[in-house]
């Protein structure tokens, strides 16, 4: 998946509940806001297949909350998460649990599978925060309270940014393999554009593209052979880490050699705490959008610092904790944009009116817009920072410009691009 253009797209069902709360809190009977403390609700998938992703996102989460509350809380009100699993299962049940049962005032869903439940968000005015990196919904006429901690982006198939492949080409690749999950729409846009769109742009060629993968699968075979007989060199994977790295070492142990293999997951400490690492060449190379610790920037280092103090955790951070962190700090920022009075009907005005913002405190290497007038328009411009492994660490992939991160462009015109499916084993 791109750093910052990943989509899915889903509709659901709605109900309607009302709780009181004290009269100082809103204008209205907003549930839980109290005058010292406001409730959300955070959703992730700390089991089942997309644990191998976003299974810590708490972590993160209760790193930045923790801050906040220790230094007051937002506008004096102390900040108390719900944390709901679901297990890479079943989005909607955690969604109206937390809706109609905690009686929290918003919902973050950092999980894959948010696309399942937004639109009940939607649909009974209860502040919605997505990753940003599980559906096309972003963006779309009517979605405007959906708010993407990715951005003001419009993932939609037929476009994408060429940053990733220009990296890909400037390490020797020619021949572009591609691999994304058939249930996510995201995934699936992402694996199709790159072949179709980023690859021809950087000049490279798409020989092999493979979107019907299951979800979170790592029987593997059929696509290593897949790649392996299309002569691929570079391999983009839209994917979970666990699929991602058992394609990594199948392609290995078939003696594939590649220039580049691109992937928006793996990066963290579970890599490096496992013997694989050892076994990975400098072609596996991990994009984000957020700055990888061994920068040691200002902001990494306010991050591993929350993390140590306020959730006891202190190796690298994996994709769950960097989103999760980044979806709560865009949620404190809501917060105060709101003020003393809460209102869940005008929420999303209020995060919105952030306007620009450096996700996480200046984690990213640029800033996205969340104002109305950018809705549904993808910046013409992004940034994607590079971590190679090297010697079983982690190393960031600088380019010749000297800057820490690689810049790219918003290139396609809406075309719908065909799929592949591998060949029979």
């Amino acid at each position: 998946m791109r750093a910052m253009v990943v989509a899915v797209g889903a509709s659901l069902v709605s109900v309607f509940a009302i709780s009181g709360v004290s009269s100082a809190a809103t204008a209205g009977a907003d549930q839980g806001v109290t005058d010292s403390t406001v409730k959300l609700g955070f959703i992730f998938s700390q089991t089942g297949a997309a644990s191998a992703t976003s299974g810590k996102s708490d972590v993160g989460c209760k790193a930045r909350v923790g801050r906040e509350n220790a230094a007051g809380g937002v506008n004096g009100r102390k900040i108390d998460v719900e944390y709901a699993d679901d297990a890479t299962a079943d989005n909607l049940t955690k969604m109206k649990d937390l809706y109609q049962n905690k009686k929290v005032f918003a919902v973050i869903d950092d999980s894959a599978l948010a696309f399942t439940a937004y639109r009940f968000a939607l649909d009974n005015n209860l502040p919605y925060i997505g990753g940003g990196y599980d559906g096309t919904y972003y963006g779309e006429p009517g979605n405007e309270k959906a708010i993407s901690a990715f951005g003001n982006n419009a993932p939609v198939v037929g476009i994408t940014y060429d940053t990733t492949a220009k990296l890909a080409k400037s390490l020797g690749g020619t021949k572009v393999a591609s691999v994304g999950y058939g249930i996510s729409p995201s995934s699936t846009a992402s694996a199709k554009a790159f072949s179709n769109i980023a690859a021809p742009a950087a000049g490279m060629k798409g020989v092999y593209t493979n979107t019907s993968v299951d979800f979170g699968s790592t029987d593997i075979s059929p696509i290593v052979l897949g790649i392996k007989n299309a002569g691929a060199d570079v391999t983009y994977y839209a994917m979970n880490a666990n699929t991602n790295l058992a394609i990594a070492q199948g392609l290995a142990q078939n003696g594939v050699k590649t220039k580049a293999q691109l992937m928006a997951t793996g990066y963290g400490q579970d890599l490096l705490d496992q013997p694989i690492i050892n076994s990975l060449g400098s072609d596996i190379i991990m994009t984000s959008g957020w700055a990888p610790v061994e920068l040691k920037t200002k902001a990494t280092k306010q991050f591993q610092a929350d993390l140590k103090k306020y959730a006891d955790y202190t190796g690298v951070p994996d994709f769950g904790i960097y989103t999760g962190y980044i979806d709560c700090d865009l949620v404190i920022e809501g917060l105060k944009k709101a003020g003393k009075t809460l209102d869940q009907s005008t929420f999303s005005d209020s995060m919105r009116a952030i306007g620009s913002y450096n996700q996480g405190g200046g984690l990213g290497c640029q800033n996205i817009d969340l104002s109305p007038a950018s809705y549904g328009k993808a910046p013409q411009d992004q940034c994607t920072y590079a971590v190679q492994v090297k010697n079983g660490k982690f190393v960031v992939l600088k380019p010749k410009n000297g800057k820490d991160f690689w810049e790219g462009k918003l290139i396609g015109k809406s075309l719908e691009p065909t799929t592949t499916t591998a060949p029979a084993s």
